[in-house]
């Protein structure tokens, strides 16, 4: 139980650190995705981590692209501290939120109430603005993790 609150404490903390701070505060969440990739990993998440990261930005990169997500910086498409985010996210999925892939039930709360809410916490402390207003987007974030979830959930379910 202590590794499960470890590991989402250090994300928590991290989370606020650099949704507050900003693109400064990138390179701990680096770190800590980069500590945690040698030190907790085994050879099958070391594989999957970039993999889910990959995913995570591609779907945030969709989504800002079409006007859902819009950010305050000069970022081109992603600010940094998104994309260091995403490094760290993957982290929680095989510790602390391993509740998670016990059926689609918690999956669904797990994308509504967890996921796509810290959007929206996010945007209320930080570089992030949805053009859609709050309920069009948390609606469209929440089918997103959802899609999210349950393709890294059959990824993980693949024999290497």
């Amino acid at each position: 139980m202590g590794k499960v609150i470890r590991n989402l404490g250090v994300f928590q903390a991290l989370w606020f650190l650099i949704v507050i701070g900003g693109d400064a505060f990138a390179v701990f969440a680096f770190g800590w995705a980069l500590y945690h990739w040698v030190s907790y990993s085994d050879t099958r998440e070391r594989l999957l981590l970039p993999i889910y990261a990959a995913i995570g930005l591609i779907f945030d990169g969709a989504l800002t692209a079409v006007g859902v997500l819009t950010f305050s910086s000069n970022a081109t498409l992603l600010p940094i501290w998104l994309i260091a985010l995403w490094s760290i996210f993957p982290t929680t999925l095989n510790h602390g939120l391993k509740w998670c892939w016990s059926g689609p039930f918690w999956v669904l709360i797990a994308s509504a109430l967890g996921a796509a809410l810290t959007y929206v916490g996010g945007a209320r402390l930080g570089d992030l603005s949805f053009p859609y207003g709050d309920l069009t987007t948390t609606v469209i974030l929440t089918i997103s993790w959802v899609v999210y979830f349950t393709l890294i959930r059959q990824l993980s379910s693949v024999k290497a």
